[in-house]
């Protein structure tokens, strides 16, 4: 389900050379906030060829509404118009009701972490959809009531899992997410990761 967006020519056409090889990386060197906008700047380092310097760019990030910052080594830096840490932005919001039981819990639990991972792609972009255990299990005994409520995407994924398991699931109402929502975008850098309006990209050296 996601979709990225074309990084500036210069910079795709670095990352994309073969002077960009398997020893090369990027690094944030800094981040500095104000208000609702974030400037970020990373190196890109050819440690390969001890010659090339190493490039400096700037990301000014506009219209911030989460900055994770995990400051390690990467080759990955992607900008997205659609992607599963975006979902609880950009998505319909609902709330997903149910009715019956079932005597296996731990499958329903095995099932919704499953189909997450498999919607994500990985286990780390979904982790604030994975439901404890212990919840899982109280709610699937307890015969009706709310199940969750959040992005339609993520609770698909949960009316298929109660589906599975013998339970039926009911969607009741539906909340457009607002225009602006609608244009946030995620940077994706290494472990890091913004969710913003707009990224602006400025080559300094």
């Amino acid at each position: 389900m996601n979709v990225e967006e074309v990084l500036p020519f210069e910079l795709n056409e670095t990352l994309n050379s073969y002077e960009f090889d398997d020893e090369a990386g990027l690094v944030i060197e800094s981040i500095n906030h104000k208000d609702d906008i974030i400037a970020i700047t990373f190196s890109i380092r050819f440690d390969a060829d001890k010659n090339t310097p190493k490039h400096l760019w700037l990301i000014t990030a506009r219209g911030v509404e989460i900055m994770h910052t995990l400051i390690t080594w990467t080759q990955e830096i992607k900008l997205y118009n659609k992607h599963t840490l975006l979902l609880e932005f950009i998505d319909i919001e609902t709330e997903l009701y149910f009715n019956g039981t079932t005597g296996n819990p731990q499958g329903l639990f095995v099932d919704i972490g499953l189909e997450l991972s498999n919607l994500a792609g990985n286990d780390v972009d979904v982790v604030n959809y994975i439901i404890p255990f212990p919840e899982v299990n109280k709610l699937s005994q307890q015969q009706y009531g709310l199940f969750a409520k959040g992005p339609k995407t993520i609770l698909e994924v949960y009316e298929r899992c109660l589906t599975k398991n013998d339970i039926k699931p009911i969607f009741i109402g539906e909340y457009e997410p607002t225009e602006a929502n609608k244009s946030l975008r995620l940077l994706r850098f290494g472990e890091s990761y913004c969710i913003g309006h707009t990224f602006k990209f400025e080559r300094l050296s």
